[in-house]
């Protein structure tokens, strides 16, 4: 009985560390964030935006827009000109994104 309780918390276990969402990874090493994922800003669709935290639809055509009438971006922190990114949602996302 012992042996099939072990068992089955091994089981248990495992199979839970392999539900673990690879952000939880991430977090713990900024570096595998930039592995995961760097979406370029000035070249990047609407599309591809919105698989940054926090963006949807209509945020993601809001850069668009703004990138279109005012030129590409000469930092990351240029994104907090926009209506609906402040200081707190681009903390979220400021590590997936370049300029360069």
């Amino acid at each position: 009985m012992k042996r099939y309780l072990l068992m089955m918390a091994l089981l248990v276990a495992v199979s839970m560390t392999c539900l673990l969402p690879i952000s939880v990874f991430a977090a713990e090493n900024p570096a595998a964030i930039s592995a995961i994922e760097t979406i370029h800003l000035n070249q990047a669709t609407a599309e591809e935006l919105q698989a940054l935290p926090g963006v949807g639809p209509a945020l993601s055509e809001r850069i668009v827009l703004y990138r279109t009438e005012h030129g590409p971006f000469r930092s990351v922190d240029q994104l907090t000109e926009i209506k609906g990114v402040g200081q707190v949602k681009l903390a979220k996302f400021k590590e997936r994104l370049t300029v360069d």
